[in-house]
This record gives C-alpha cells, sequence and structure tokens, in this order.
C-alpha cells in the first residue's frame, strides 16, 4: 500500500496530512528542513522603522510574515496608509489577513507570478522591501532591479537541514511531498543511494528540473495545500 511522506517545516504540514486522512494508506510527517529565527541588527530594525519610506513590501513565504510580525506590530500599531502590500501566493496572503492586512497575490505561487503582477509593473525608483529567509532566490530583486525599483532586503529566520540524517529504511513505495529545492537536496542526502526508487510530488516546475535522480516526479500547481493534495490523490 502507497504511503505518503510530507516533509514542510513544523505544523505546516498539519492541515494536508488531515485532509488525506482516510485517502492514503499511511500518512507520515518528516520535515526536511527546520526554519530558525535570525537574531535583527540594528539596521533591520531602522528598515521595520522606516517602512513607511518604502512604496511596496513583498513576503515571500509564510514563514517571512511569521517571523517578521512581532517586529513589525511592536513599531506599527495601525499599518502605513500608502504601503502596497504582496504575498508569494494565496497562502501568505492568508497569513498576513490574520495581521489586518490585504495583500496583492498572484495565482500561481512564485517569484515568477509575483513578477507578472499588475502592481510590480511600473516600479522605476520606487522602493520595495522583500522580507524573506537568509540565502532566498534572486530572482524577483534581481528583475525589480532591472525595472528600476530600489531593492532591499529584511532577512528574518533561516532554514536548516533536520538532524535524522538516515532516510534509507524509507519504504520505496512512499510518495515524497517536496515544495523548495533546500528540501530536496536535503531529501537526497538522507536517501544516499537509494534516491532511484522514490516517486516525488514537487510544488513547481524549477524543483522538477533538479529531480531527475528520482524514480519519478509528478509536478502539483503549486504549493498551496488545495495543489498538492490533488496531484497526490492523482498519483496513487
Amino acid at each position: 500500500m502507497t504511503a505518503v511522506l510530507l516533509t514542510r517545516p513544523g505544523q505546516e504540514n498539519d492541515n494536508l496530512a488531515s485532509r488525506l486522512a482516510g485517502q492514503v494508506a499511511e500518512i507520515q510527517v518528516r520535515p526536511l528542513i527546520e526554519i530558525k529565527a535570525v537574531a535583527l541588527t540594528q539596521e533591520d530594525r531602522r528598515l521595520i522603522m522606516d517602512i513607511d519610506q518604502q512604496d511596496a513590501i513583498i513576503f515571500v513565504s509564510k514563514s517571512a510574515v511569521r517571523y517578521s510580525m512581532p517586529e513589525l506590530e511592536t513599531y506599527w500599531p495601525q499599518w502605513p496608509v500608502r504601503l502596497n502590500w504582496f504575498a508569494v501566493g494565496f497562502g501568505t496572503s492568508l497569513v498576513l489577513s490574520d495581521h489586518g492586512i490585504k495583500a496583492d497575490y498572484p495565482a500561481v505561487a512564485g517569484s515568477e507570478g509575483l513578477l507578472e503582477l499588475s502592481g510590480l509593473q511600473e516600479v522605476k525608483d520606487l522602493k520595495v522591501l522583500i522580507v524573506r529567509g537568509v540565502g532566498g532566490r534572486e530572482l524577483l530583486a534581481a528583475e525589480l532591479i532591472r525595472r528600476g525599483a530600489k531593492v532591499t532586503y529584511l532577512e528574518v529566520y533561516e532554514r536548516r537541514t533536520t538532524i535524522d540524517d538516515d532516510w534509507r529504511d524509507l519504504s520505496p513505495d512512499t510518495i515524497v511531498v517536496v515544495t523548495s529545492i533546500a528540501a530536496l537536496d536535503s531529501l537526497r542526502a538522507k536517501l544516499g543511494e537509494n534516491v532511484g526508487k522514490y516517486q516525488l510530488i514537487v510544488a513547481s516546475p524549477r524543483i522538477a528540473t533538479q529531480s531527475q535522480d528520482f524514480a519519478q516526479t509528478t509536478i502539483a500547481a503549486g504549493a498551496s495545500d488545495q495543489a498538492l493534495y490533488d496531484a497526490i490523490l492523482e498519483s496513487l
């Protein structure tokens, strides 16, 4: 019988695991990446204090919201009126809505989708703050800079590989769900020489291009619970 392994950090697997209950033979949750807050510098805090001087602020993940909001809300009990808010996808926009923020987001989550939004087309001389983890993708900032924006990063968390390094006991019948390149690299290291035995479901074509050493890769319509749920059921 096929098992499904969910690998997102922490409690991000809970909702999808609940939806899959009764739909698959076995659900396993073994995070590949853990998320940790990073200490903010004085420059970071000045950025937060002065966000009313930004024209737009972009959150590239749910973690970007969760790890920045305690500081942001400390300095801003009411949000600046003219600031334009953007989220990388629907899930991130929902987390922002919990803080009273209505953010624009692309139909298909990701940097590429963000760059298609009408509000990020004419950005010449605009100040854009990107809230992200340490060492994230550069595509978004690079393209906004090419369009003339003045881009600054606020890095509020870091990703670390989980310490249970040997997963070679994992049944080859397991479908593994992977939602980032960092998680894929971690999975490959944990599986070792057995990597070619496993079927993947990934959240984007970009991840799929890096997974050719696995037995099979199915590309979900995105990283949302619904997109992953649909892809899992179609793969059973």
